[in-house]
């Protein structure tokens, strides 16, 4: 790149080389005719950051438009590197520039990139989650490459490069984002080259590293508008050190880039400036050498990725979820507004109907909400701890009260109506404070989209929020409406969140869920032969059916859903590692009870014994557990002297094997898919959510038949994964459901792959 380029000097010299410019003359006239209020504005600054580059500013600047004489300190060794290279604006290019410009792109080493928000702040400076509509510009590093090395960070690669190898070569660019007070055949034509830099970055196959890389997808999304299609970010790989942190530490909460760098750099960083305004000292280091830094720190978590066995599940599934969560959270979904609104009503009136209830079934008025009041009310007044004679009424962990939770209103309400009533009372309140009000708090001209986090559990399952589409319940909640009019009877009607959630008009929900997926796992890692059987055999409809007549020894038609229930419960019982209290309050029976149920089930499917209690020996010997596909999770209290965290830890070691190694399969899934409708060019189907194990998608009516059959042969082709070397003992198997309402879907009846059907019946709006 010409030298000129990005090592002006002052203000003159842009002026030399512009001249020929007459709007840009006018601009940086201005620039310098302001320059005594510009050095008055620079005794009020507190700190170096990106929110200073205002309007007035040069369009190509030196490091002075960060503070002079900023130093990179790495304490330990003493080395200290001064940054000389200027960030140059690529609204001041011409077009022999930005020529070279883009040659330099494709022929970087790799690039730096962080996005800066309207209020100074920046992904690294002050990361925030929900700026994405303040942003103001991006900043890029662009290494140079040190010779003609392959790819430093490829999944067959095993040398990455080191912080220090960096060249006066390297260059940042800053990409101005938000809308200029420029003529608006300028801005235009600054828009327009800004989309070319980040479709070159989209398309390049060197090393990008982002620090929340997801925003900066989002990023692009919004700046490429209807110039793009989120198909064109669907191979983009770019390199996260927070998803690496993560994956080596799933239980760490770090969010920000001044934890990982205080956690994984053993000397600590520090930033030096000699401004003309006097020198101080700070412990946040200048935007442009945090990208050299979060350069290092990338490669630093990469390389003990490498030696943890952890790279292949960190390039190959995790970083590929990136534009996948960054797309579904651009794809809204449509909720019926009005009828939100009217089911709020319905609850609020329900509501107090159940609180008028409460007071008369007490003998008085009390605060329903209040724990105090009602702990009060039930053992103070009424004594129904006196009255419980099949078990002991749970205190609370800290006061040791008696605790007034679900479990111990279970266990009270065939003593008394007040639990009862209770119980009704929290569960219409959740509904209606959470999926409804919650709901219509985050909804946007009549739609809704989640944030999606990676991060946010040990097991690696995903997480949303705002609204949480993953908590909203497929059990619809029925009320009753008391009618006081003499001759009328009491009306029951059925709530359901979810069927206020419909499709766009001449599209249709397609849900599609692994069925008994942690059932078939457990299968497969237990090797247990009666519970293979169940599974390698043709299978009934109901598997839990066939599993209570298989345990139990009755034919499948005396099963009464009772014990289907049981059954069930059970089962996920031992997977989750629950427990026979926990399992005494879910079936409603004594804790004796829920043992004998635990002990009767293992004793039949002895393999699945085995398997925990190996489990658990791996775990005590290697100090972690790990999934199908090599997920870790570290469990350092399987050491505790403590009886009570050290079976925890051994309950958590079995549940993460098995739910780990759905989230993995249910993350690959969602790659394979993703990827089919974008190389696809008819398919235009989108991704709306992850529900655990159930796939959520908005299709075209017409594609219906296709898609289906496309999705269900993808989801159960994972039984096999060559690349990984996986094959489950077990098949899997999906289950399809279309419908207008997310609530309202009908089962889909399968077809082969290819085969053309009309769309279902009842599909009209």
């Amino acid at each position: 790149m010409d030298e000129k380029m990005v090592h002006y000097s002052s203000v003159k010299d842009i002026l030399l080389e512009n001249k020929q410019k007459e709007i840009k003359k006018e601009y940086f006239l201005k620039e310098n005719n302001n320059i005594e209020k510009k050095d008055a504005k620079n005794l009020k600054r507190k700190h170096t950051t990106a929110s200073h580059l205002s309007k007035q500013t040069k369009r190509c600047f030196t490091m002075e438009e960060f503070g002079n004489g900023i130093e990179t300190k790495y304490q330990n060794s003493g080395e200290t590197r001064a940054l000389e290279n200027p960030v140059c604006d690529v609204r001041s290019l011409g077009t022999v520039d930005k020529n070279q410009l883009m040659e330099k792109l494709k022929q970087a080493a790799a690039l730096v990139v962080t996005i800066i928000y309207q209020d100074g702040s920046s992904q690294l400076k002050h990361y925030k989650e929900d700026l994405n509509s303040l942003v103001k510009g991006i900043i890029i590093l662009i290494k140079s490459p040190l010779d003609n090395s392959s790819h430093p960070f490829s999944s067959s690669g095993t040398d990455l490069p080191i912080m220090d190898e960096f060249t006066k070569d390297d260059r940042y660019i800053y990409l101005k984002i938000e809308h200029d007070n420029l003529w608006r055949q300028e801005q235009e034509m600054s828009n327009q080259f800004a989309r070319t830099v980040l479709f070159q970055i989209l398309k390049s196959k060197y090393t990008v590293v982002c620090f929340n890389a997801k925003e900066f997808v989002k990023t692009v999304l919004q700046v490429c508008g209807s110039y793009g299609h989120w198909k064109q970010v669907a191979d983009f790989v770019v390199l996260d050190p927070r998803i690496a942190a993560w994956l080596l530490d799933p239980s760490d909460t770090l969010f920000s880039f001044e934890d990982l760098v205080r956690k994984y750099f053993e000397e600590s960083v520090t930033m030096k400036m000699n401004n003309t305004n006097g020198g101080s000292s700070h412990n946040m280091v200048n935007l442009c050498s945090d990208l050299r830094i979060l350069y290092r720190l990338t490669v630093d978590l990469c390389s003990k990725l490498k030696v943890c066995g952890l790279w292949q599940l960190f390039y190959t599934l995790e970083l590929p979820l990136i534009p996948i969560l960054a797309v579904m959270e651009t794809h809204k979904i449509q909720v019926n507004k009005e009828e939100m609104k009217r089911t709020s009503k319905l609850l609020g009136f329900h509501l107090k109907e159940l609180e008028k209830e409460a007071h008369v079934a007490a003998g008085e008025q009390f605060l329903v909400t209040s724990n105090n009041q009602l702990r009060e009310v039930l053992f103070d007044k009424l004594k129904l701890h006196l009255l419980c004679k099949s078990k002991t009424v749970a205190q609370t962990e800290l006061q040791k009260h008696l605790s007034t939770s679900e479990a111990t209103l279970n266990a009270l309400q065939d003593l008394h109506p007040l639990p009862k009533i209770i119980l009704k009372y929290r569960q219409i309140h959740k509904v209606k404070s959470t999926f409804v009000d919650g709901l219509l708090s985050c909804m946007r001209k009549g739609f809704v989209a989640s944030t999606w986090n990676q991060t946010g559990t040990v097991s690696g399952r995903l997480s949303a929020r705002k609204p949480n589409i993953q908590g909203i319940s497929k059990h619809p909640v029925q009320i009753t409406i008391h009618q006081y009019e003499q001759g009328k009877e009491d009306e029951k009607t059925t709530v359901s969140p979810r069927a206020m959630f419909i499709s766009s008009k001449g599209y249709t929900f397609l849900a599609a869920d692994f069925s008994q997926i942690e059932l078939r796992i457990l299968a497969h890692l237990s090797c247990d032969p009666e519970l293979l059987k169940l599974f390698q055999e043709p299978e009934s409809l109901d598997v839990f059916m066939s599993l209570t007549s298989q345990w139990r020894g009755i034919p499948l038609e005396q099963v009464t859903y009772v014990e289907r229930e049981q059954t069930k419960r059970v089962v996920y019982s031992v997977v989750y590692g629950a427990g026979k209290e926990r399992l005494a309050t879910c079936l409603g029976v004594t804790a004796l009870q829920a043992s004998q149920f635990i002990e009767s089930f293992l004793q039949k499917y002895k393999k699945i014994h085995d398997f925990t209690r190996e489990t658990i020996m791996q775990c005590h010997h290697k100090g972690y557990v790990v999934s199908i596909m090599g997920r870790r999770r570290p469990l350092p209290n399987i050491y505790a002297k403590d009886y009570r965290l050290r079976t925890q830890a051994e309950r958590q070691a079995v549940n993460f094997v098995v739910q780990g190694s759905a989230a993995d399969l249910c993350k690959m899934a969602m790659i394979k898919i993703f990827a089919s409708i974008a190389t696809s060019p008819k398919l235009t189907a989108r991704l709306l959510a992850q529900i655990h194990d159930e796939l959520l998608f908005e299709v075209e009516d017409s594609q219906i038949p296709e898609f289906a059959a496309l999705v269900k042969e993808t989801m159960e082709s994972l039984q096999s994964i060559q690349a990984k070397g996986l094959y489950l003992k077990v098949p899997l198997k999906v289950s399809l459901a279309t419908g207008r309402s997310w609530g309202c879907l009908s089962p889909f009846p399968e077809v082969a792959p290819g085969a053309a059907q009309h769309s279902p019946a009842g599909l009209g709006h």
